[in-house]
């Protein structure tokens, strides 16, 4: 992309401007060349014809003195990102089936239906997190690989959102130097799970939230975290790298028994942490429980990571045949009327 410097506003509209903006200051010739002919044909008189074919002249000269500075114009493309990690709870309350048949087998189709309607082109990953956070399947453009690290899934003690926020975002961005490890362990010496000196990006590779288009991370979960680094600090390192965290919140409020090792726990969907981390990375939290939420959820989700990309066009040969074509009109019209050019 060419550095295109910026101009007066009143050469340029939001979205217009010009490569070689310096070249600009050649259209004083117009004026400069309208004064020197109005003297030089000061006695003569102009009729209608005149004055039109004037006229034509001078807007094609101005034309191609713009061609000159070569401007070009943001236009806004379709675009999508170009990877994509999900993360999925995979803790012990995701059992429960207040979500039927359960909450993990429905967050299992979810993911199925994504997959379905993702373009062959992007890279997928999959994470998934309990006590500890683990890379089933690193990014990829293989389905049956990602099915397969899918079904081979099952459900572990403990939940640690945070954890797995953290190793999605690591795959998700190999160039940050995200110190994975560093973070973990710091977490792990406070009860509070929040580190005493928080992990920071180099602070040259901080982008404001929800900038980077080219990444995308969905979070599948009932929302509960009681271990490993804290998830919220978690999404705040998204957000300072531009990555967008999209939630999905499987359960109910009313929630639903779950019986292991003979201790039965009623379980209930906690949104609001999900709700936050969304919020805070600029992506969007959903929730639904029938095959008609889901189906909104999927064409959200769709839509979300699909973004606008924008990209400079120039038109100089818009100017330029355009002027050409003015002054030609312009000359034919004189030489037609007076039987001369000039």
């Amino acid at each position: 992309m060419s550095n295109a410097l910026e101009w007066p506003a009143w050469f340029q509209s939001e979205n217009i401007v010009f490569i070689w903006p310096s070249l600009l200051w050649l259209l004083l010739i117009v004026p400069a060349g309208l004064i020197f002919y109005h003297f030089q044909r000061r006695h003569q008189s102009f009729d209608k014809w005149n004055i039109v074919s004037g006229a034509l002249v001078t807007l094609g000269l101005v034309a191609l003195l713009l061609a000159i500075a070569r401007p070009q114009v943001q236009i806004s493309l379709p675009a999508r990102a170009d990877r994509l990690m999900i993360v999925l709870d995979i803790s012990g309350s995701m059992r429960a089936d207040d979500v039927e048949p359960s909450r993990f087998d429905a967050a299992k189709a979810v993911i199925s239906n994504l997959l379905d309607n993702q373009p062959p082109g992007l890279q997928v990953g999959l994470v998934t997190t309990a006590a500890t956070a683990t890379l089933v399947q690193p990014l990829t453009t293989n389905r049956d690989a990602l099915r397969e690290a899918l079904n081979s899934a099952s459900l572990q003690t403990g939940s640690a959102l945070g954890s797995g926020l953290l190793i999605g975002l690591s795959e998700l961005l190999p160039a940050a130097g995200i110190d994975a490890q560093t973070i973990m362990n710091e977490s792990t010496l406070r009860p509070d799970s929040q580190p005493a000196k928080p992990w920071q990006p180099d602070p040259e590779k901080i982008m404001p939230p929800g900038s980077n288009r080219s990444v995308a991370l969905v979070l599948i979960s009932d929302g509960e975290s009681n271990m490993g680094p804290n998830a919220l600090m978690m999404a705040e390192i998204a957000s300072q790298f531009g990555v967008r965290v999209h939630t999905i919140g499987l359960g109910t409020e009313q929630g639903a028994v779950v019986k292991a090792e003979g201790v039965s726990q009623r379980v209930r969907l906690q949104p609001a942490l999900l709700a936050e981390i969304s919020a805070n990375t600029i992506g969007h939290f959903y929730q639904g429980t029938s095959e008609k939420d889901w189906q909104k959820i999927y064409q959200s989700i769709n839509t979300n990571i699909q973004f606008d990309r924008r990209q400079p066009v120039e038109f100089s040969a818009l100017f330029l045949g355009g002027g050409l074509l003015l002054i030609l009109i312009g000359m034919i019209m004189r030489l037609a009327r007076q039987g001369r050019i000039l």
